[in-house]
């Protein structure tokens, strides 16, 4: 296997992939012919945005790094105790209560500097999910909603110009990153990984939904982008020591509703509500209120039966000790990886609903549809759930040493990215990393993968005549969630 000098790891949120074609995305279309494209590419559960950005980030599943959903409960770590991880200074704040550790691993960032060399990020997205790339080490870093505080960030951004207006047209400040990673970081000898991450086309996603022409047109927008990216890169040169990473984090439905979870509850009988009392609704996750009492397993059981009688009930998770007692619960570390770390579990929900998904079209003929359990009422788009429209997401790799028109059918995920790099940079992998070196990729010769196999995971206690199944593929040591679902409906 080849090594590289450097990484580009290009990340556009949200990119269904089969929004990827001759139509609408030519240009990422032809650079199949030029690379290897993971057709059974995996997010972490849940697939929220900043989940798999600590993912993609570790090479670990939540159970182990720490960030378990988007908006958390975590004692202690806030005057509410309520951790939003887009918000930078909620994860400064969960850093000062854990001693540095509102990410329990290494981050790649520090894997890196361990080694001498740095990680860079230009990045439209929200100001924690940049942070959480590079929490310990933020001196290349730019987002053009925020500098951080930091001094060093304010003389980046003197060198780029102001950046367009935030609240503006997405794509321009789209536009401003990829100038920031062209002109700052691709050719600085010290960065071995850039991160460029666009918050396209999930914001147009969520306006709009799924098969709309202004998200249409927003991916034909992104492809021209990328296009002019690369060929940028072509002509200095820089492929030829470049591997270049083309990732989404996540998929997209569309919402059937837009009931959160909290006021479900309100409509549950007295008995549930009085269960419930001691928890939090937060998106489909279900906290414990700080200073309450922790529910037994007995106590939970009338929640989760009621929980199973709604339409919008698809699978409850649990942590594992509560789910072999709980009627129709998956445990937690049975989507991520079979483990969970010991730090985890003040931040684990004590009830994970993962809501009711189907493969009905919408108006516009896009398959994925879901009952969302969200307060944002207007998204037109979402994901959140365990389904295989929000599961699965794009990838394609290429540059030096990648295998050129290969399309590989092996399953792999976000969870690989950090072993992959690491390897390609000739730099050592960390063995507690859960993901695999995704072999497949590298020119030959290729050392074969280990052996692939479907498992299902069933609830020790079933509970019901509709028997929640987790579906999930094994490639040697490593998991990916394929989907979650009552049994008759996979």
């Amino acid at each position: 296997m080849q090594r590289v000098q450097r990484v580009l790891i290009v990340t556009l949120d949200g990119l269904r992939p089969d929004f990827v074609t001759p139509e609408q995305m030519p240009f990422l279309t032809s650079l199949v012919a030029h690379g290897t494209r993971l057709l059974d590419y995996h997010a972490a559960y849940p697939p929220h945005t900043r989940v798999q950005v600590t993912t993609l980030a570790t090479g670990v599943y939540p159970g182990v790094h720490g960030i378990v959903a988007n908006v958390m409960l975590v004692p202690g770590a806030s005057s509410d105790h309520i951790v939003d991880t887009s918000d930078y200074q909620h994860l400064a704040s969960l850093d000062a209560a854990t001693g540095g550790r509102a990410v329990l691993v290494p981050t790649l960032s520090e894997l890196l500097a361990l080694e001498d060399r740095r990680l860079a990020i230009a990045a439209s997205s929200s100001p924690g999910s940049t942070i959480l790339w590079t929490r310990t080490h933020p001196y290349r870093v730019v987002n053009p909603r925020t500098t951080y505080g930091l001094p060093d960030l304010v003389a980046l951004r003197e060198k780029l110009g102001e950046p367009p207006d935030p609240a503006g047209p997405q794509m321009a400040l789209a536009e401003y990153v990829v100038r920031a990673a062209l002109g700052l970081f691709l050719e600085d000898p010290e960065v071995a990984v850039t991160v460029l991450w666009i918050n396209e086309p999930d914001a147009s996603l969520h306006r709009y939904g799924l098969g709309a022409p202004e998200v249409i047109a927003t991916l034909r927008e992104l492809d021209l982008l990328i296009r002019r990216l690369i060929e940028s890169l072509d002509g200095r040169g820089l492929l030829d020591d470049t591997m270049v990473v083309l990732l989404s984090d996540h998929g997209h439905s569309t919402p059937r509703t837009g009931r959160s979870l909290a006021e479900g509850l309100r409509q549950a009988p007295l008995a549930v509500q009085q269960v419930a009392a001691s928890l939090v609704p937060s998106s489909d996750f279900l906290f414990l209120r700080p200073g309450a009492r922790r529910p037994r397993a007995s106590e939970l059981r009338p929640l989760v039966e009621w929980l199973y009688q709604q339409p919008w009930t698809g699978v409850v998770f649990a942590p594992p000790d509560d789910a072999q007692e709980l009627p129709g619960a998956l445990p937690l570390d049975a989507v991520w990886g079979d483990r969970l770390c010991r730090e985890v579990e003040e931040r684990l929900p004590v009830l994970a609903v993962s809501p009711t998904w189907s493969d009905e079209p919408n108006a516009h003929g896009l398959p994925g549809t879901v009952f969302a359990l969200t307060e944002q009422v207007a998204t037109r788009s979402t994901h959140g759930a365990a389904s295989p429209w929000d599961l699965h997401a794009f990838a394609l790799f290429f540059g030096k040493g990648i295998q050129s028109g290969v399309e590989s059918t092996l399953p792999a995920g976000a969870v690989d990215i950090v072993p992959t790099v690491l390897t390609a940079l000739g730099l050592p992998v960390p063995e507690d990393v859960q993901g695999r070196v995704l072999r497949e990729i590298f020119g030959k010769p290729v050392e074969l993968p280990p052996k692939h196999c479907r498992e299902l995971v069933r609830p020790r206690d079933r509970g019901s005549e509709r028997i929640p199944v987790v579906v999930r593929e094994r490639l040697g040591t490593t998991t990916y969630l394929h989907l979650a679902a009552p049994d008759d409906a996979v």
